[in-house]
């Protein structure tokens, strides 16, 4: 396994845990606004959700790196990587840095042709 996919499964995890962190508090202090403003608070629901989003991603990516026997695997890696961008909206830098860097290992040759000879691209 290329050092890079290794280096790529331990970001997944890392910001894994970090999006399950930020989705507890985002619905923490929405739950709160939500309260605290009558309502208004209410219309910040939509970012644990993208949180939650990105953690379930991650863990799917993990699992598929760690495995290395399933198809798609390029392309879930792939959508992991864009969601983990996708979490700057949430405040969430180390993903979206880890997202940045594993977009740039996906574009590498020897990356794809690797799992084209595993057969899982």
């Amino acid at each position: 396994m290329p050092t890079e996919l290794q280096t790529s499964r331990t970001f997944f995890l890392v910001s894994a845990i970090i999006n399950v962190l930020a989705f507890f508090g985002w619905g923490t202090s929405t739950i709160i606004g939500g309260i605290a403003s009558c309502g208004i608070g209410c219309l910040m629901g939509f970012l644990p959700v993208v949180n939650l989003i990105s953690c379930i991603m991650d863990f799917i990516a993990y699992n598929k790196l760690n495995s290395l026997n399933q198809r798609g695997t390029f392309g879930t890696v792939q959508t992991a990587a864009i969601f983990q961008i996708i979490t700057i909206i949430t405040g969430n830098i180390v993903s979206f840095i880890f997202g940045i860097i594993i977009m740039s290992y996906l574009g590498k040759d020897d990356i794809k042709n690797f799992l084209v000879e595993k057969n899982i691209y």
